[in-house]
């Protein structure tokens, strides 16, 4: 039985969404509703726009992506997402064909790639494109399965350590206060502008505030009672977007994105960087949730105040048109490409 590419469009997402007409094919099987309704919203879109890309064999899914776009020095760019291809049909091809068919859709606008699996790396690699890695900081818990006797005392153990460690957080440090906001302002942004370092991307406002407003997953109260929708579920048990200034005094000294314990976007005056980080330790332990950066020096101070039984640095993918050419010296923020679910 031939295969059959579909490409869907920001046209077809709002006639399965909002007018409960999905074009043939389209459903929570090739894109989570949550994630859809987030790229239908998404502030660059057009209706035109080819958005979603899936391979039939018959009636079978056999391979699915997505995309949505950004800017990038003043220019439209697209950042590809959820790529799956069905263990059936790997080896024919299937996810360089549903890639490529949304890359030619968006002919004379770059595509980039961000966090992909090492056969999405390949993927790309095959259409020509170079990749680079960058760091990411992981603090927290180990994980330990506590179905068996061993993973129990294991865990009883992890318990104990933290709780020996565990010491009131006594660092002298300069008193601040903080301002919470769901919403980048026009405050937070400057800051952001003038000291975005070396960073390759700083995103514009909207943007920002896109993935405040429209973020990819849903917080499931009853979460055991949730069926999966797709390989790329948008139900979580929890999810808490937060913009955090900081200031000393009446100046503010810091800015950062909070989400369950990632710090996505960090910036902040480098005379008050300890203050900044300080914040941060604090939030870590008021949440017992761990700790998610690409800040280094942000992953140092946690680690020399705050206990943390697993530490480890992950290498995260980067992949670009081979002809492109970066700086020799750059930075990422987490939340960069799609990062920020």
């Amino acid at each position: 039985m031939e295969p059959e590419l579909k490409l869907y469009t920001i046209a077809d997402l709002r006639a399965w969404l909002i007018d409960n007409n999905p074009p043939a094919g389209l459903s929570e099987q090739v894109i989570a509703p949550v994630r859809s309704f987030a790229i239908l919203n998404n502030p660059y879109v057009r209706e035109e726009d080819a958005v979603v890309a899936a391979i039939y064999v018959g009636d079978e899914l056999a391979a699915f992506t997505a995309a949505f776009p950004d800017m990038y020095e003043g220019k439209r760019i697209w950042w590809a997402t959820t790529l799956w291809c069905n263990p059936k049909y790997q080896g024919q091809g299937y996810g360089i064909i549903v890639v490529g068919s949304l890359m030619e859709a968006h002919d004379q606008e770059l595509t980039f790639d961000r966090w992909g699996a090492h056969e999405t790396v390949e993927i790309f690699r095959c259409l020509g494109y170079s990749t680079t890695y960058t760091p990411r900081y992981i603090l927290g818990d180990k994980k330990i399965n506590r179905s068996t006797l061993k993973g129990k005392l294991a865990y009883c153990v992890q318990e104990l350590q933290k709780f020996v460690h565990h010491t009131p957080y006594t660092i002298h440090r300069t008193p601040y206060s903080l301002k919470y906001s769901n919403f980048v302002d026009g405050e937070a942004y400057a800051f952001m502008q003038a000291r975005r370092g070396n960073d390759l991307f700083l995103r514009e406002q909207r943007m920002l505030n896109w993935i405040m407003r429209y973020p990819f997953v849903v917080e499931c109260d009853l979460l055991d009672k949730v069926e999966r929708d797709t390989e790329f579920s948008s139900f979580v048990a929890k999810t808490d977007y937060k913009v955090v200034k900081v200031y000393v005094a009446d100046a503010m000294v810091g800015v950062y994105l909070w989400h369950n314990g990632s710090v996505i976007y960090l910036y902040y005056e480098e005379e008050y960087r300890d203050v900044v980080f300080a914040s941060i330790v604090d939030h870590v332990y008021k949440t017992q949730c761990g700790l998610i950066t690409e800040d280094k020096a942000l992953a140092s101070y946690i680690k020399g105040y705050v206990y943390c039984p697993s530490y480890k640095e992950e290498k995260v993918s980067f992949s670009i048109p081979v002809d492109m050419t970066l700086p020799d010296f750059f930075t990422m923020q987490l939340g960069d490409g799609d990062s920020f679910a």
